[in-house]
């Protein structure tokens, strides 16, 4: 069985994740790493793809990856912000998972993405904080098929929140199979 991490952009999908396999049984896989390191094995040294162009390609090379990880057993898996939209994704992810949500109020993402530093694409005309509050609501959607959902809008660290769902996984879920 795995634990797959489903969530918004600066929900704690990684550091969560990690926190849960530090603390169990569980090995950590990424699916943004693993679409990343893919997508960049491909392209020749030295180059020139533009960041538009690396961005469409990762996001295509998630549905591989999330069909890969779906086959796995034993990983708690952090999915990438759009994962989830793939269609099928959630129902294929649950064949061998249990799906969390992890669910930040706007002003947790926005707060955690500008402490991040992370590159960002946005429209020319707007700031990086107008972006993420719309991609918020645009995508929120998306996030409404899960077994368990988690608030992880407060400043607790990510091992308080891999040590709720570790708790639900082995108390509720495991029971209720």
């Amino acid at each position: 069985m795995n634990i797959v991490l489903i969530g918004t952009i600066g929900a704690g999908k990684t550091s969560t994740g990690k926190a849960i396999a530090a603390m169990s049984d569980y090995r950590f896989a990424d699916v943004d790493e693993l679409a990343q390191q893919r997508v960049f094995s491909r392209i020749p040294e030295g180059e020139f793809v533009s960041p538009f162009r690396i961005a469409n390609l990762i996001y295509g090379e998630e549905r591989k990856v999330l069909s890969d990880v779906a086959e796995w057993d034993g990983f708690v898996i952090a999915t990438g912000a759009l994962s989830t939209s793939h269609p099928d994704a959630v129902r294929h992810l649950r064949k061998n998972g249990v799906i969390i949500r992890l669910l930040p109020d706007v002003d947790t993402v926005v707060s955690r993405e500008l402490r991040s530093q992370r590159a960002f694409m946005v429209e020319a005309g707007k700031s990086i904080e107008e972006t993420l509050r719309e991609d918020y609501e645009k995508y929120a959607d998306q996030y409404l098929d899960f077994d368990y959902s988690l608030d992880v809008s407060d400043d607790e660290t990510p091992e308080f929140f891999a040590s709720q769902i570790l708790e639900w996984v082995n108390t509720s879920w495991k029971q209720g199979q």
